[in-house]
């Protein structure tokens, strides 16, 4: 036998052995992927120029935007949004796609109510929710005392302090809470439209009535001065 074919047999044999195995890792297949999870949706919704908010109130005077939005971030795009409004167990297809805009009625007929999101692997999951359609409260300007008004008494007096606010939710079981600042001195009167306040030295003082309804929407009066002259001290 050649010595120098059997010096090399040994060579080739490891070589074609390695490339067999070097082939069958190539050849692998990679593993699977993890299926991504969502960790949860939030639901928001904005109107005009302000922020997205999970507060779920809306003015029926201007269009809204609604979104959601999903946890990892990363999986955002593979995932399919769509928006119904259901109504007696029948749901109506409004928009498919992650944000849809709208114009807000009274009623809240045919808004959005109802957000399926599905992901590639074919699982699918619910989320139900309502939004509030709000009217912010109005203080009419009228007020005792009037801006100006000259009050006749002493410090042991009870001036009358009266307003008049509204709100179109009324009768939806909207409540308004008001605030009485006095001097820079703010009282939660609660519900109450007319208070008597005492202890008033003579001068100038300031005033003025804050609203707010259930939903945190507020309006308020521009400050108004009243002045106090001391009968007491007259005499």
């Amino acid at each position: 036998m050649n010595l120098s074919y059997r010096s090399i047999l040994p060579i080739l044999v490891f070589f074609t052995l390695f490339g067999a195995f070097l082939a069958g890792c190539l050849d692998a297949p990679n593993a699977p992927s993890e299926p991504q999870i969502v960790e949860s949706i939030s639901i928001m919704v904005k109107q005009n120029n302000d922020s997205f908010s999970t507060v779920l109130k809306v003015h029926p005077s201007d269009s809204a935007t609604i979104t959601a939005k999903a946890t990892p971030e990363k999986i955002q795009d593979d995932i399919s949004f769509n928006w119904f409004y259901s109504s007696n167990n029948k749901d109506s297809l409004l928009m498919s796609g992650r944000t849809y805009s709208f114009y807000p009625n009274r009623s809240g007929e045919g808004l959005p109510n109802k957000l399926t999101v599905s992901d590639k692997e074919g699982n699918k999951k619910t989320y139900e929710f309502t939004i509030v359609i709000n009217t912010p409260p109005e203080i009419a300007k009228t007020t005792i005392p009037a801006n100006g008004d000259t009050l006749y008494g002493s410090v042991n007096s009870a001036f009358l302090f009266e307003w008049y606010s509204g709100d179109m939710d009324l009768a939806n079981n909207d409540t308004l809470f008001h605030i009485l600042e006095i001097d820079g001195t703010q009282y939660d009167v609660g519900t109450l439209s007319q208070v008597k306040q005492s202890g008033f030295k003579a001068g100038e003082h300031s005033f003025r009535i804050i609203v707010r309804d259930l939903y945190g929407d507020a309006d308020s009066l521009a400050l108004k001065k009243f002045y106090v002259i001391d009968t007491l001290e007259a005499k």
